[in-house]
């Protein structure tokens, strides 16, 4: 029984130690920041629409491209994340943000390699009690 318990311990850690692959952790991939719509594999459009609090955001990319787009506090939170289609080539999409709190939200669209970075900035004009400013920057 000693010598059955020692052979699987041998054949156990020469398994573990012949397949360190199988343990090993990959390194993350730091994701390019493009500045200006510079990705090579997508670009995006982003502008507020006309008295509200709703911003489009138009995406094209290329086909068998798997995009996400995220919404994020200051605290990197993710309040909203969405996958494109690797099928589309066009994209759509209405952000409402009537219902969130004052203060800086950041809206991330990223591939595998690159993302694009905008930043958002939602204040409560005090004079005006329904009034709201909402600002994008790059």
């Amino acid at each position: 029984m000693k010598n059955v318990m020692k052979t699987i311990a041998a054949l156990t850690f020469s398994v573990c130690l012949l397949n360190q692959q199988a343990f090993a952790i990959d390194p993350v991939e730091v994701k390019a920041e493009c500045k200006n719509n510079t990705c090579e594999r997508f670009k995006i459009g982003m502008y507020r629409v006309r008295n509200t609090e709703t911003m489009n955001l138009l995406l094209e990319k290329e086909r068998g491209e798997r995009l996400s787009i995220r919404i994020m506090d200051f605290k990197g939170k993710v309040l909203h994340e969405e996958l494109v289609s690797r099928w589309a080539t066009k994209f759509g999409k209405k952000l409402n943000f009537a219902a969130m709190e004052d203060g800086n939200y950041t809206v991330e669209v990223s591939n595998d390699h690159e993302k694009i970075v905008k930043n958002i900035f939602l204040s409560t004009d005090e004079v005006r009690e329904v009034s709201r400013l909402m600002m994008s920057a790059n």
